[in-house]
């Protein structure tokens, strides 16, 4: 929760703790909770994962510092002090170059689980499969994957990463777990087909504000998608038209957004 379909880092820390703290409690144990609880800076990234872990929660993630460009030894310092502030849950470094602008990298990741206890893996979300592989053949280390892309969750998944985070599953989590479970089943041409109905379900929304067209997505699954955080923007009546254009025409991704359950 918290990452960049949920906004976080438009929401301050009081608030961010707030959410938590509700989501929290309305999962009460049930499924584990990660709660995102990257910032700009290394206080506010380590109080808020301090906090977390006081909600019993397994894990939190945190994304490569913004703004400024920093390299591998501050972000080692940065990432293992957050660890240090909450050494009871898993931590992983989330990785987004496309929105912070630059990358940890592998060999920053594979030092921090080398190193530091509490540092478990990453979740990138950029759309190489090599640098999966990359972070899955690091000697030693063991370091646990997740792809933060959509393009990518059946490679990954064939490779040995441990699963995706995909902002999509807030609209169709059944096909995301449909592809989840026939990959882990071996039944490849039904997976490869699975990936390829989420990647055209991704490239509905090329061209539109991403955070308010997964919105929309949910919206037309009926429930409630809400308004971006300012400055996000929300579709228009026009954009709405062409993503909904889009998902009518592709037969395939229509049927699991209207359809739900496989």
């Amino acid at each position: 929760m918290l990452g960049t379909t949920g906004e976080g880092v438009l929401l301050d820390a009081a608030e961010r703790r707030q959410l938590a703290e509700q989501l929290a409690g309305l999962v009460d144990g049930r499924l584990p909770l990660v709660v995102h609880c990257g910032a700009a800076d290394t206080p506010t990234t380590a109080a808020l994962a301090s906090h977390a872990e006081g909600l019993g929660v397994p894990a939190v993630a945190a994304v490569v510092p913004y703004f400024f460009r920093y390299g591998t030894d501050a972000l080692y310092r940065h990432f293992a002090t957050v660890a240090e502030a909450a050494p009871a849950v898993g931590h992983y470094v989330y990785d987004n170059p496309e929105r912070v602008g630059y990358a940890g990298g592998v060999e920053l990741v594979a030092r921090l689980v080398a190193e530091v206890p509490a540092v478990r893996g990453i979740k990138d979300t950029g759309d190489s499969v090599g640098k999966l592989g990359q972070y899955l053949t690091v000697g030693g280390t063991g370091v646990q994957v997740y792809t933060g892309s959509n393009l990518t969750v059946l490679p990954a998944l064939v490779m040995g990463a441990r699963g995706a985070v995909s902002a999509l599953a807030n609209a169709a989590p059944e096909l995301l777990a449909a592809l989840d479970r026939v990959a882990r089943a071996g039944r490849l041409e039904e997976a490869r087909q699975l990936q390829l109905t989420v990647t055209r379900l991704q490239q509905c929304l090329a061209g539109l504000p991403y955070i308010a067209a997964v919105k929309h997505l949910v919206v037309r699954r009926g429930l409630p998608g809400g308004t971006g955080r300012p400055p996000q923007p929300d579709l228009t009546g026009e954009e709405k038209a062409r993503l909904d254009g889009r998902l009518d025409a592709a037969e395939d991704v229509k049927a699991w957004l209207d359809g739900g359950a496989r």
